[in-house]
């Protein structure tokens, strides 16, 4: 099991970053922030998780440690998979999921893409009390996205930050959705989460 790589980032992809270790280059699929932000050249350590699949060997990875024993947990409660679960810390956030979990908040989590009214609630009864030990990731809710936006307000800002993201989750890039949204901001200020990717998704499709 590989439990971490020290390397070099040989370059990053929407969804991954592939290591250079040794002169072996390892695609390590990553939270979305985490891809957007590493450079390549630049030296890092993550911490992985080896999923192991009939036809594919895949590593998932992490800036901390308990990053990825909540990514883990997730995993083991709720019938969660992988992809999920790397999803669900793209989106919200590590803290962001532990204060949801922490809070018996299941609207948080059901805002993200993938997830239920059952799945929340069967997250929040199986982690509740299984998360005291991840000691970094405190239980509130940080933001996740930075910089994407030139600043319109807070909940403005944040609302448009959380349509980007799950844009991003069904596979659309940042600089594709970024006039758009901004073109939509006035509408998106008046709509929930759900109204405002619908709205986001019309507008893509012109």
């Amino acid at each position: 099991m590989i439990a971490f790589l020290d390397g070099t980032v040989a370059w990053t992809e929407d969804d991954a970053l592939v290591m250079d270790t040794g002169g072996v280059g390892y695609r390590v699929y990553v939270p979305g922030p985490l891809a957007k932000s590493a450079q390549a050249g630049e030296s890092l350590r993550i911490f992985t998780y080896q999923h192991v699949r009939e036809d594919a060997l895949l590593l998932y990875g992490f800036a901390q440690d308990d990053e990825r024993r909540l990514f883990i947990r997730l995993q083991n409660a709720g019938g969660v998979g992988p992809k999920l679960a790397l999803q669900m810390i793209s989106f919200l956030g590590a803290p962001g999921i532990v204060a949801a979990v922490r809070g018996e908040d299941a609207r948080a989590l059901t805002r993200i893409p993938g997830i239920g009214g059952k799945t929340a609630q069967r997250l929040i009864l199986e982690l509740k009390d299984r998360l005291d030990d991840l000691a970094g990731l405190p239980g509130t809710a940080v933001p996740v996205l930075t910089n994407r936006f030139e600043p319109e307000g807070p909940t403005l800002s944040g609302r448009l930050s959380e349509i980007q993201t799950a844009l991003a989750s069904l596979g659309f890039g940042d600089r594709e959705t970024a006039p758009v949204l901004r073109e939509l901001s006035a509408d998106i200020a008046e709509a929930d989460l759900e109204q405002g990717v619908k709205l986001a998704l019309r507008a893509l499709a012109r």
